[in-house]
């Protein structure tokens, strides 16, 4: 016997005697592996910084030896946690199992797996592992990921890629045979998506914040009264509406990459937590096409997907972004090449006359709701500063009631814009709503997506003839609805007649729905 049949021997003899760390065993089918025992520091980082805290702001008597007792406890608790946790890779399934006093199993059957994801944050850096997101295709558990294992580096990608075959016919692409991505985005493109992909109602709302915090400090200075903490609060509200979800947008979507390769689509991005999401592309449920009002000023649009089983628990956004935003032959040309099964190519029906009937009479009830709650501020604003010298005298008495009369026109002129851009097409397999006065949306959807199609005609509404409609998907949120405008109420019908038939018929593809 050579020296490399004794070594196989002795690493056939050490397996067989328990479960090793994935470093070991990585994918052998049929043998319990532990994930990376840095899962330990992660799982008592938070706790150990609120008992650190603890013990410097009530580090009296005995309770710094309470909270290291604590703080034993816990390592010794996370410990014993990873040391009873197992995870087998089989030939069908995935199986996670806890054996400790609360027991737990978990089985994943491969053809139920909806994606499987790599996620790098700064500890998983620091040790040299990646956290592998496994989601099954389920709408009640599509916020959550059904098992989150985290493995070196190395063994991630290799599991990872050993399961894409399964779930796609073929392996991952590999870091040293990166695919050609059609089309390339720059950190400008990624500096402009996250400063101009942010809901323009919420940019308004930022800035609204930021102008009140400026007339604070303007009233204060003219009046010689402190502002207080209130245009502090105000600088602060504009930095958490507005500034901080740019800049997390920014690092969320920095090295942004996204090919096609067969019938999957990969994703890979991230500045400080990195993200390598891949999913089948019958995994899509609708594709949406985003234009906020700067978007539009720009000529530029965004993709995102709805898809299911993507989550990673960590709060994050959970629809796929297929594009940032780019110019609008750029994003046509990436629509084509990644989902071509929802380019649609139909026809598409503006709004009847009904329709602005309703819209009107919807513009003119909130408006008189605004001038309502807007009545008294604007009293008590105009007794409060008529007195004042200068300018601020002359406009800030009158700045309530000017501000309520240009929402007015803007809510009227929003209606009116809503009237002739908003749209409803179909055709033999995809049908698509168009919305949005302000941030537009284009929908494109599949018959055999669809789990629910609700059409609603209020009063006013039926006096004109017409009702919308709302559509119901699965969505990696769990779920997702999107809204019609006001169409006659026979062609939004038709949308779950359409689904019906295609049941009837046999043309319907159950598996576009399988969970």
């Amino acid at each position: 016997m050579n020296g490399s049949d004794r070594e196989t021997e002795d690493r056939s003899s050490d397996a067989g005697s328990g479960p090793g760390t994935a470093a070991d065993t990585p994918t052998r089918h049929g043998e319990k592996i532990r994930c990376h025992p840095s899962i330990i520091a992660e799982r008592s980082l938070s706790a150990i910084v609120v008992l650190a805290v603890l013990a410097t702001q009530l580090g009296r008597g005995a309770l710094p030896a309470v909270l290291a007792f604590l703080f034993v406890a816990l390592v010794l608790f996370n410990y014993r946690q990873w040391s009873r946790t197992t995870i087998q890779f089989n030939e069908t399934d995935v199986v996670v199992e806890r054996n400790t006093l609360f027991k737990m199993k978990k089985t994943l059957p491969y053809a139920k797996v909806a994606s499987v994801n790599i996620n790098r944050g700064i500890l998983n850096r620091v040790f040299g592992t990646s956290r592998l997101l496994v989601n099954i295709n389920s709408g009640s558990g599509a916020t959550v990921p059904e098992a989150v294992l985290t493995f070196s580096e190395d063994v991630a990608e290799g599991i990872r890629a050993g399961m894409a075959e399964r779930l796609y016919g073929h392996e991952t692409v590999l870091e040293d045979e990166p695919a050609e991505p059609p089309v390339t985005f720059s950190p400008a493109d990624v500096i402009v998506h996250g400063l101009f992909s942010v809901s323009t109602y919420q940019t308004v709302f930022g800035f609204a914040f930021l102008a009140y915090s400026v007339v604070q400090v303007y009233v204060s200075t003219v009046t010689g009264a402190g502002a207080g903490g209130t245009a502090l609060v105000s600088l602060l509200m504009f930095f958490v509406v507005q500034l901080a979800p740019s800049v997390s947008l920014i690092f969320h979507y920095y090295n942004y990459r996204v090919y096609r390769r067969g019938d999957t689509i990969y994703l890979e991005h991230g500045l400080i937590r990195t993200y390598k999401t891949s999913f089948d592309v019958s995994r899509i449920n609708a594709v949406r096409v985003k234009r906020t009002l700067a978007a539009r000023l720009l000529s530029r649009s965004c993709i995102e997907a709805e898809v299911v089983g993507l989550a990673s628990g960590s709060g994050e956004s959970l629809r796929p972004v297929l594009c940032l935003l780019k110019d609008d032959a750029t994003q046509q040309r990436l629509l084509e090449d990644l989902v071509p099964e929802f380019v649609a190519e139909h026809g598409r029906e503006r709004q009847p006359a009904g329709a602005r009937s309703v819209l009107l009479i919807r513009a003119a009830l909130a408006s008189l709701a605004l001038v309502l709650a807007t009545a008294y501020p604007s009293i008590y604003l105009y007794r409060e500063t008529a007195a004042l010298a200068g300018i601020a005298g002359l406009v800030l008495p009158y700045a309530l009631p000017l501000a309520t009369a240009l929402a007015i026109l803007a809510i009227f002129y929003a209606t009116s814009v809503s009237y002739r851009i908003t749209e409803f097409g179909t055709d033999s397999d995809l049908f698509t709503f168009v919305n949005g006065a302000v941030d537009r949306e284009t929908v494109v959807m599949n018959y055999d997506k669809v789990q629910m199609v609700r059409i609603t005609r209020g009063p006013v509404a039926r006096v004109f003839g017409v009702a919308r409609g709302k559509v119901y998907l699965l969505s990696s949120t769990g779920g997702a609805s999107v809204s019609s405008g006001y169409f006659a109420g026979s062609h939004l019908a038709a949308i779950g007649e359409t689904v019906m038939e295609r049941i009837a018929s046999g043309e319907y593809d159950y598996r576009k729905n399988s969970i």
